[in-house]
């Protein structure tokens, strides 16, 4: 592995939540596999399960609906893109909401008083990244790449 040609995973699956657990196990064992600690791996597979999560639930709006996941695993770090086929004007926004949110983090308190105002469990994934945009192109496809350093052997 080199920073020239990473190691690479291309999936496209069903909108099926029960595709999501096999897929961050996958992910998982490929960064162990890679020399990437355990802590790194499961923290890892918290954001590819909300991602995914994430893309089926707000994205795949028709029986048919895919979700193209791709993972680069480089020696210094790994990024995740998710694509689906993006979800209604309301979601796409909590979407945007969601990841430009670099406000500090809510309270205790504000989650549990408003635990349905819908950052997509986004929060997590920004706290565990480096960095997290999105796209939505003019087909409405909606693109999340999330990006996370290794910094030692304790992340």
């Amino acid at each position: 592995m080199d920073d020239h040609k990473p190691y690479r995973l291309k999936l496209s699956f069903p909108g099926n939540l029960e595709y999501v657990s096999p897929i961050r196990k996958f992910v998982s064992e490929v960064l162990q596999v890679n020399n990437y600690s355990q802590k790194f791996a499961y923290r890892s597979e918290v954001i590819v399960d909300e991602i995914c999560s994430n893309a089926i639930n707000y994205g795949c709006k028709t029986v048919d609906a895919r979700v193209d996941f791709l993972c680069f695993i480089y020696p210094d770090r790994m990024e995740i893109q998710v694509k689906d086929q993006g979800g209604n004007n309301t979601d796409v926004e909590r979407l945007r909401v969601a990841v430009e949110n670099n406000d500090t983090f809510k309270s205790d308190s504000d989650v549990l008083q408003n635990p349905c105002t819908g950052s997509l469990g986004l929060e997590i994934v920004r706290m565990l990244s480096n960095e997290v945009n999105f796209h939505v192109d003019e087909n409405n496809v909606t693109t999340l790449r999330v990006v996370r350093k290794r910094k030692s052997d304790a992340n």
